[in-house]
């Protein structure tokens, strides 16, 4: 059985005085993710002693509009994105993304923070948040530092967030109409699926001359933690859309899954799942049907 002492914080400056204070320490905020692994005594539970409570901060939970970003407080719930005009307006695909997280239950209490922070390589919000470009801001009691997700991520269940600091704002840089997004995911099982594979892709195509002008691809559960394909972006930057071959592609999205994790049990069915759903989110965006 672990033990640990519980401390609960009423604000931000109190959380980072307790993450300060204690170097072995945990943070909770939805519990979806950690209350499991605490009863599961998972082995990838490094050693703490103490938990701190930070679900009870109003300052964290919050979704803004700026003229050039989109900022979501770590607290945000799936449940709140799902809901909010703003993030249906400007990134419907992280919309599908979350509701694709469990049941209402979880999606009710999992946070934004604790998806990104918890470094699953299964976690549904990364892909599309990376795609985006997000940065984390981080605070301690030393001030503030941004950091890109990409960056943030650095291996499965590991982020490069020092221990005396906290999560405080998730920052998407808003895109232009040309602009499109896909979210592709296979799960388990229809309900409560935890992905077995997924996908998420922000392209932007020029109206004239169909020109793909800036593409980000980033699976979920095809490598030990969520990573861009920058090779198969660069096969298909400045292309025209309706002259990609996509069957090569996404033989080529396999293989390059391959390259970075090499051969596994389950190669044999994720590479050719994964480039059915890249295919899939490409004719999405580029509103083709023949899959050329």
């Amino acid at each position: 059985m672990i033990e640990y002492d519980f401390l609960t914080a009423k604000d931000v400056d109190s959380a980072l005085e307790y993450l300060h204070k204690y170097e072995s320490i945990k943070v909770i905020a939805g519990g979806t993710d950690l209350l499991v692994d605490i009863h599961k005594e998972s082995s990838r539970l490094e050693k703490f002693d103490y938990i701190l409570d930070i679900s009870n901060i109003k300052a964290l939970k919050f979704i803004e509009e700026t003229k050039e970003t989109i900022e979501l407080g770590p607290l945000c719930t799936h449940t709140m994105l799902i809901n909010s005009n703003i993030i249906n307006k400007h990134f419907p695909f992280l919309v599908t993304a979350a509701k694709s997280i469990g049941s209402p239950q979880i999606r009710n209490r999992g946070t934004v923070g604790g998806n990104i922070s918890n470094a699953s390589p299964a976690a549904d919000l990364i892909p599309p948040l990376m795609a985006l470009n997000s940065e984390i801001e981080l605070s301690s009691v030393r001030g503030r530092r941004l950091v890109k997700l990409e960056n943030y991520i650095v291996g499965p269940y590991k982020t490069s967030k020092n221990h005396d600091e906290l999560v405080t704002k998730i920052i998407i840089p808003k895109v232009d109409e040309n602009y499109r997004f896909s979210f592709q995911k296979i799960g388990r099982r229809r309900a409560l699926n935890i992905a077995r594979l997924n996908l998420a892709v922000v392209a932007k195509i020029n109206e004239e001359d169909l020109k793909i002008e800036d593409i980000r691809i980033v699976p979920g559960s095809a490598t030990p933690f969520p990573v861009r394909f920058k090779n198969i972006e660069r096969e298909a930057l400045n292309k025209k859309s309706n002259e990609l071959n996509l069957e090569e592609l996404a033989k080529k999205i396999g293989d390059e899954m391959v390259n970075i994790t090499g051969e596994r049990w389950s190669t044999p069915y994720k590479k050719p799942a994964l480039g059915a759903i890249f295919k899939k989110a490409m004719m999405e965006i580029t509103n083709l049907s023949d899959g050329r």
